[in-house]
């Protein structure tokens, strides 16, 4: 991976909601309302991340019916993690191992 990609990317993923919506998304694929309530943030600032998320490749959804009692029936987009997430952070680790009297705690 180029350095000015890893970088990019490294920016997108390491926003601090960003993050908290990657790290939540890691078990399990979630709506938009549950990943705003469970992060507390609010639902408008939520999906621009996961916009971003996905306009960048770190996130992907489908929709799927929902067979919980408040909302059986409807088709509700979920959204998930991907394979880019691992690679990148990764390759920012085996980047950051080769910095010279670098130690991590």
């Amino acid at each position: 991976m180029e350095t000015e990609e890893l970088l990019r990317d490294a920016h997108v993923l390491l926003h601090p909601i960003r993050y908290k919506i990657i790290e939540l998304l890691m078990n399990d694929s979630l709506h938009i309302s549950e990943i705003s309530n469970r992060i507390q943030e609010d639902r408008r600032l939520v999906s621009y991340h996961l916009l971003t998320l996905e306009e960048c490749g770190f996130l992907e959804s489908a929709y799927e019916i929902s067979y919980e009692p408040k909302s059986k029936g409807k088709a509700l987009r979920k959204y998930k993690v991907t394979d880019k997430v691992g690679k990148v952070i990764s390759e920012l680790k085996n980047r950051i191992s080769e910095i010279p009297n670098f130690s991590s705690s």
